[in-house]
């Protein structure tokens, strides 16, 4: 019997960071006698581009602003009623 291969939405689960990431419907290519499976190649493509964005934004040095000057009535006491 030869099989069709369609294409379904399966789960997807990958390790980041030693963190569990988990997709619930992911796009594959699912072949319909023997359920054999390919996770689609463009969906990949994309998970690991954000994936990847990611990193570098987390990698990334940040930048400290300077805090604004305190204003002068900063330094004074609350006045009591």
């Amino acid at each position: 019997m030869v099989g069709r291969i369609k294409r379904k939405l399966i789960p997807y689960s990958l390790v980041v960071d030693g963190q569990l990431l988990s997709v619930p419907r992911f796009p594959a290519w699912v072949c319909d006698v023997c359920h054999a499976y390919m996770f689609d190649p463009a969906a990949l493509s994309r998970l690991e581009a954000s994936l990847s964005a990611r990193q570098e934004t987390k990698k990334a040095p940040r930048t400290h602003r300077a805090s604004p000057p305190a204003s002068p009535a900063a330094d004074k006491p609350l006045e009591s009623f």
